[in-house]
């Protein structure tokens, strides 16, 4: 069993430090709190597209020391949500939607795969779960809160993998909703955000009644609709 390290170790620098400090006692691990923390600061642009970053500044705004803080990044950088440059430094990933629109062709296939899995295989309190948060998807639509809508993805996107009863498939999807979150985010104003919060409320209600064909044509149609949004995004904003 690994032994608790001091707060001056090669773990975490100080408790209550940096603005994602670790709280005392927590099960999470360094790596995985830093690269959490990471990730979320460049999905939803803190860190801006194209910026540059140093694992030394991340490791003061965290309060971590540095090896947590290269393991996380070197995450992300196999996320491509950040570029290690030698020589240079650590560059944040520029916003592509033509790169965007590639990742959905394989996204597409891959999410028909996990929800046809969660439709067949969820346990009556994830059902249950699955058509709460549809409700709360709903909500969110009508109201156009964007923030919201994203905090109700992550949370069906957990419990999809949990309910999916398949780790690998989890592990192999999640760099790919980090990507296309951090899109979403960066072009929000483009979104039809009432418009896609009910596509994606009925992939989980279609999961919660085990309705394995209903939960992959649903969930085709929200692809649709996101690639709809990359393809208008392309027109806008023209990448070479």
């Amino acid at each position: 069993m690994a032994r608790k390290r001091k707060g001056n170790n090669d773990g975490q620098r100080r408790h209550g430090s940096g603005a994602g400090a670790l709280a005392p006692g927590s099960d999470e691990s360094l790596a995985e709190h830093a690269y959490k923390e990471l990730e979320r600061k460049i999905v939803t642009a803190q860190f801006k597209p194209g910026s540059w970053v140093t694992e030394v500044a991340l490791s003061e705004q965290l309060g971590l020391s540095r090896t947590p803080v290269r393991q996380a990044l070197q995450r992300l950088a196999q996320a491509r949500l950040l570029e290690i440059v030698p020589r240079r430094g650590l560059r944040i990933t520029e916003v592509n939607a033509a790169d965007q629109l590639l990742l959905l062709e394989f996204r597409r296939e891959a999410e028909r795969y996990l929800v046809g899995r969660a439709a067949d295989w969820a346990d009556d309190r994830e059902r249950g779960r699955f058509k709460e948060l549809a409700e709360e998807m709903d909500r969110a639509g009508d109201a156009s809160d964007v923030a919201e809508h994203y905090r109700i993805d992550l949370e069906y996107k957990l419990l999809l993998v949990k309910a999916a009863r398949n780790d690998y498939a989890g592990d192999a999807v999640a760099p790919m909703w980090a990507l296309s979150r951090r899109f979403a985010w960066v072009t929000r104003f483009e979104r039809d955000i009432r418009r896609m919060s009910a596509l994606a409320a009925k992939v989980m209600n279609a999961i919660a009644k085990g309705d394995r064909a209903s939960a992959r044509a649903s969930n085709d149609a929200y692809i649709d609709g996101l690639v709809g949004l990359a393809q208008a995004s392309l027109k806008l904003h023209p990448f070479p």
